[in-house]
């Protein structure tokens, strides 16, 4: 039987500095494309380095997160956020001077600081009375805040300084986050102490996160290739495009749904209606649909990605409501979203995309397997009595 915990005495409410540095901490997984990208023009990264470098820092930042929320206390709060975020920024200067292998090792301190950073956001979540309502909040304001930088950055100071100019403004950003940090609380109330021997996670609660690191998966391994998926469909660069505008915009739907109505929705049902109606979608644009369809089938696959999320937090909670098992979603949702790419790098061809739709529905079928049997054992122990 899982371990049970008592009830937070004191939980967390909303802290915006705490939320900004959150998504301060998150905008390169929406921005590598740009800045990627960008070094590749300026001849300081390969195109064979792109994949390593999104990779390596993606990977840094998830596991600085489950190694923040494992070893560091939620004391002193203030000071670890400034320092994290100044480190930060001083990391995004560094990428500045460095090409290649070097320019990758940076990228990598940059995700070590940033999963710092990131910890501080899912404290709070994890620590919060109605849990999915903040992450709701926060997944929209993070997209959104993705979605403006990607826009705005290669049109205005891109267009002058190139990416040296993208850098130097998320710097900036940086530097601005550990100016949040004096609004930061001081430190967070302890989490609850489960009952029972020892502190490790019970089997049900690292099923739980292996769900949630196999759904991740899915979902990034098919929207890193969209645009060669959008290809075997038949449509031009420009209508692939209009595909990844659309699944954006859905996915802010899908958080703003997941804000208002999260409460009132039950996790395991919602991730498993979820993963059915994604197993549809895997299996229409497996089949190459005509341009429109195509486009629809994307958005909705960009409205469940956001709208699944806070209910991962919710998940977790159910689970072990110690939380502790809840502190570790985001080192399983970015080491998912790391792994799914890499996996699916190594079945696609040059031409062929099939192979990253295979690995994904294997991923979304072994998350989803995982998340009926933990519900089903949450049910069984709620009507027979301990």
């Amino acid at each position: 039987m899982s371990a049970r915990a008592e009830p937070l005495r004191t939980p967390q409410p909303l802290n915006l500095p705490v939320l900004y540095i959150g998504v301060v901490a998150l905008l390169i997984a929406g921005l590598q494309p740009v800045v990627l990208g960008g070094l590749v023009e300026a001849g300081r990264l390969s195109v064979s380095g792109i994949g390593p470098a999104a990779t390596v820092e993606l990977l840094a930042l998830g596991l600085a997160c489950g190694g923040s929320a494992a070893l560091l206390r939620p004391t002193a709060l203030r000071t670890k956020l400034a320092l994290a975020a100044v480190a930060h920024a001083l990391c995004n200067l560094a990428t500045l001077w460095v090409a290649d292998g070097a320019l990758i090792g940076v990228r990598a301190a940059t995700g070590l600081f940033a999963g710092v950073m990131l910890w501080s956001t899912v404290g709070m979540i994890s620590r919060s009375a109605r849990p999915e309502r903040q992450a709701g909040v926060f997944v929209t304001v993070q997209t959104l805040a993705q979605l403006l930088l990607a826009a705005v950055l290669p049109r205005t100071v891109m267009a002058a300084w190139g990416v040296d100019g993208a850098l130097v403004a998320l710097a900036a950003i940086s530097v601005t986050a550990a100016g949040a940090a004096l609004g930061a609380p001081r430190g967070y109330a302890p989490l609850p102490r489960p009952e029972g021997r020892g502190g490790g996670f019970s089997p049900l609660a690292w099923a739980g996160l292996a769900a949630v690191f196999l759904y991740m998966a899915f979902i990034v391994a098919i929207w890193v290739y969209l645009e060669p998926l959008a290809a075997a469909a038949g449509l031009p660069p420009a209508r692939a495009h209009d595909a990844v505008a659309a699944a954006l915009a859905m996915q802010v739907l899908g958080g703003l749904v997941a804000t208002v109505a999260g409460d009132r929705l039950p996790a395991g049902p919602v991730l498993i209606g979820a993963g059915v109606i994604n197993l549809g979608l895997v299996a229409a644009l497996s089949a190459h649909p005509a341009g429109p369809a195509f486009i629809g089938l994307v958005a909705v696959f960009g409205f469940l990605w956001l709208f699944v999320l806070p209910f991962h937090t919710v998940l977790l909670i159910a689970i072990d409501p110690s939380r502790r098992a809840a502190m570790q979603l985001g080192a399983a949702q970015l080491l998912g979203s790391s792994a799914g790419p890499l996996a699916a790098s190594l079945l696609v061809g040059d031409t062929d995309a099939g192979g990253a739709m295979r690995l994904a529905a294997a991923c979304l079928v072994l998350a989803l397997t995982l998340i009926v049997g933990v519900t089903a054992v949450m049910a069984r122990r709620t009507v027979v009595p301990a």
